[in-house]
């Protein structure tokens, strides 16, 4: 690990767990920043996330001081056509459709969920709390409720629920079940263990049919049921992590 300025490490910290109390981002993504040489302290760039800092360093990412904030978690309902990403040059994310208030606070999306897709998303500054959630280590389940643009007969079914070869990846959902739902035979309920950028519609595809609708309803055992696009629910870490863990609907 290295010091800055011959410090003691007493009261200092790392310096990508720093940088995931201030809201930068999650711990791998911090580590891509300070690799990057994007991260300075006390005017010197750092290239190693192990870094110690102390409470007096001037820590800064992309020429701007940082600070740790107040972590924030939120539980939010994704509308369609939203971006799950910070910014976006051309189209609108989910940190642009929160209230400006919520600027200084540097949240950003926990997982992902493209930008057709809509549904449960949790939004933090917490990089730690953020991995914790989404490596696949914590065996944190997603359910979706997908509809089909065609009916999907029993063989496809049975043959999405061993899994599929979609370009070259085996991808297997936990589980595949009809829903009672119309147009019959088209509404699915899907369970990840963990997902790759678009899984759902790369299996689905592969299968010869194609996604017409997708929510996520569930982030483990934490359902949503009430909230409505664009609204969000904010919470404190333990009840988030109950609610995921032992179940809520919001």
């Amino acid at each position: 690990m290295t010091e800055i300025s011959g410090k003691s490490e007493k009261n200092t910290i790392r310096l990508n767990r720093f940088l995931a109390m201030c809201g930068v981002g999650a711990r791998r993504k911090v580590e891509s920043f300070i690799e990057g040489g994007r991260v300075t302290v006390n005017g010197r760039i750092i290239f190693e996330p192990g870094c110690q800092v102390a409470p007096d360093d001037i820590v800064m990412f992309d020429d701007l001081p940082v600070a740790p904030v107040k972590l924030t978690y939120l539980i939010f309902n994704k509308p369609k056509g939203i971006l799950s990403a910070v910014e976006d040059s051309r189209e609108q994310t989910v940190i642009d459709i929160l209230p400006p208030e919520l600027d200084p606070l540097r949240l950003f999306p926990v997982g992902r969920l493209d930008r057709e897709s809509e549904g449960l998303l949790l939004l933090t500054n917490d990089g730690m709390f953020s991995q914790q959630i989404i490596h696949p280590s914590a065996g944190i389940t997603k359910t979706y409720e997908v509809e089909l643009r065609k009916p999907l007969g029993e063989e496809q079914l049975i043959e999405w629920t061993k899994g599929v070869d979609a370009d070259g990846i085996f991808l297997k959902p936990q589980s595949v079940r009809r829903l009672s739902r119309k147009p019959m035979q088209c509404w699915f309920e899907v369970v990840l263990n963990e997902g790759i950028k678009r899984e759902i519609r790369l299996m689905v595809r592969t299968l010869g049919n194609d996604v017409r609708h997708l929510v996520r309803r569930k982030i483990g055992k934490l359902v949503l049921k009430d909230l409505q696009p664009g609204e969000y629910v904010s919470v404190s870490k333990e009840k988030l992590l109950d609610y995921v863990k032992n179940g809520k609907e919001i």
